[in-house]
């Protein structure tokens, strides 16, 4: 089974008024993340621009060179910075951060940017270094800023408006948004300069993910809440916080498989939304509320009318969602952004310059004008098929030289480097790797689900696969063969929501293929589900088996990896 804006709107934000030991192997990347070959790198930078990736499955703009190409978004982060990035900060000397104007109510300060643009400054910045040689200084100083002011809720975060006072240095609450690009900027920042220098970005993001994020925005309900000063049973969500491909990466560098759950749960959101108020669309209102998931009312948090439809927050859900098939090849984000393509582009009759800034979910304008927030979002969704070269190719000659405001020319310049390969994906840093022996194994179990749901998807070391045993019978066992005698000391369960109450891991070491005699040497009567780490007393093995005995759900067994660790062969 499947558990499974006005024309100067820039900015969203505002604090409303009413108010774990790392086993995981990263996850493996889809083939042909080569990274071409450069004539020369700067000095400790190793992902210099351009890195010009061609992701899987993906197509660019086909009418331009990928030197013509690089040329124009370098050329755009050039105005891009001269712009909108500032380090005039009075009461921060050191500090960079990126002017833009917010919605919402600064409480007596006087903004000058967030923590939204915060994140999309320090995205940006990284992916640059190479063309801007003093981009490293420049990410340390919106560091700097990030930390200053830092949320007023939880330290770990940042408040959501920078102003020039000292006295708003942990004023602020926190906005969700801004704090996952900022954590997953150090993740980047970490892959480009390493970690040995004035910042070590690896330590801050793992805290901001696990003592801020997941702390703070991850709800009980595997939704993302909209700041600190939210709930965590909260239904309601911002589906431009959909960010499924850092969630990945926030997996990969944590070891903590709630981060899929997280994924696997918005996609199921998502689902349900579009199915019941957009299915022809594929459309997201800016805020989603509620169980089963509805459009937010209109004037939700007071922030303004359109909350319930396709309006300045969801604009950036296109990129985001796109985001996840071509960094990752989940399927499930191609066929969203294939959905949302296959309406747009009928809707604009092939010209992006008909795209309107705002619709209904029924696909209806309700703005009335082509802005580059929900231009150039709908554009890279379509670069998940290469049926819309020609849409992409418009596409590009409209975004490439557009100028017009913080907010737009941000996203703009964020799409620019997705749609040319020049965001890259972050590769796994988990601490202390220690060598899964069952990775990709071969493997037996009791019984299966159906097709697509074998024994061997637990072994592949792919979250996005899963075992699962047939519904609502006890026992089911699932077993892996190392293919020799090893010697192992402990096991790593991720389940999905179907999980074991109680359970055995047992070993053998039968040498005739089939193992018979089971030694158990570790049991659980009361399993929750999640990830279980498992260790026990070093034992030689060549089959490791789960034996479970009473389910904890009313459906069957299912886990998404079976990891098995140890040192060496006897």
């Amino acid at each position: 089974m499947d558990l499974t804006r006005t024309k100067a709107l820039p900015i969203r934000h505002g604090k409303p008024k009413v108010l774990k030991m790392l086993l995981a192997l990263a996850l493996l990347l889809p083939a042909g993340f080569g990274i071409p070959a450069q004539t020369s790198y700067a000095a400790g930078i190793s992902k210099p621009f351009p890195q010009q990736v061609d992701y899987p499955g993906m197509i660019k703009p086909s009418h331009v060179t990928q030197n013509a190409m690089n040329k124009s978004v370098s050329d755009y982060y050039d105005y891009w910075k001269a712009t909108y990035l500032k380090h005039d900060l009075s009461s921060l000397p050191g500090g960079y951060y990126v002017k833009g104007d917010i919605t919402g109510d600064p409480e007596g300060f006087k903004a000058l940017g967030s923590s939204e643009g915060q994140g999309y400054g320090m995205i940006i910045t990284v992916l640059m270094a190479g063309h801007d040689p003093n981009a490293q200084n420049i990410y340390n100083g919106l560091f700097k800023t990030a930390r200053a002011y830092k949320s007023s809720g939880n330290p770990h975060l940042m408040g959501w408006v920078v102003a020039d006072s000292p006295k708003a240095q942990g004023h602020f609450g926190s906005a969700t948004d801004g704090d996952l690009d900022i954590a997953y900027s150090l993740i980047l920042a970490h892959q480009q300069w390493g970690s040995d220098g004035a910042v070590n970005y690896l330590d801050e993001a793992r805290t901001m993910i696990n003592d801020g994020i997941k702390v703070s925005y991850v709800t009980t309900n595997n939704r993302l809440n909209l700041g600190d000063w939210d709930a965590k049973d909260a239904l309601n969500t911002r589906p431009s916080d959909w960010m499924l491909s850092h969630f990945r990466a926030f997996y990969e560098v944590t070891g903590d498989a709630g981060w899929i759950q997280v994924i696997d749960n918005l996609y199921s959101v998502y689902d349900q939304f579009t199915a019941a108020y957009s299915p022809t669309t594929g459309l997201v209102s800016d805020f989603v509320v509620g169980n089963p998931p509805k459009p937010a009312p209109e004037w939700y948090l007071d922030e303004f009318k359109e909350t319930n439809q396709y309006y300045y927050n969801a604009s950036r859900f296109p990129l985001r969602v796109v985001m996840d098939y071509a960094f990752y090849g989940d399927p499930r984000g191609k066929a969203a952004a294939d959905k949302i393509t296959g309406w747009i582009k009928t809707k604009a009759n092939g010209s992006p310059a008909n795209i309107k800034n705002g619709y209904n979910l029924k696909g209806t304008a309700i703005g009335d004008y082509a802005t580059a927030v929900f231009v150039a979002p709908f554009i890279s969704a379509g670069t998940a098929d290469s049926a819309n070269q020609a849409w992409i190719n418009a596409g590009w000659d409209w975004m490439k030289n557009k100028r017009e405001d913080y907010f737009s020319d941000t996203y703009n310049l964020l799409n620019l480097l997705f749609i040319t390969g020049n965001w890259w994906v972050p590769e796994g840093q988990a601490e202390q790797p220690i060598i899964n022996l069952a990775l990709n194994k071969p493997a037996v179990s009791s019984s299966i689900e159906g097709s697509g749901f074998e024994a061997d998807k637990a072994f592949d070391g792919n979250l996005m696969s899963r075992w699962a045993s047939n519904e609502g019978s006890d026992p089911e066992w699932i077993y892996v063969d190392l293919g020799s005698v090893q010697s192992i000391s402990g096991v790593t369960l991720k389940w999905e929501a179907a999980y074991a109450k109680q359970y055995k891991i047992q070993v053998s070491t039968d040498s005739s293929g089939t193992p018979v005699q089971w030694t158990d040497v570790n049991s659980t009567t009361d399993g929750n589900g999640g990830v279980d780490e498992i260790d026990f007393s070093p034992h030689n093995a060549r089959y490791v088996r789960m034996l479970g005995s009473e389910r904890g759900t009313p459906y069957g067994y299912s886990l998404y990896e079976f990891e098995v660790y140890g040192t060496s062969s006897p």
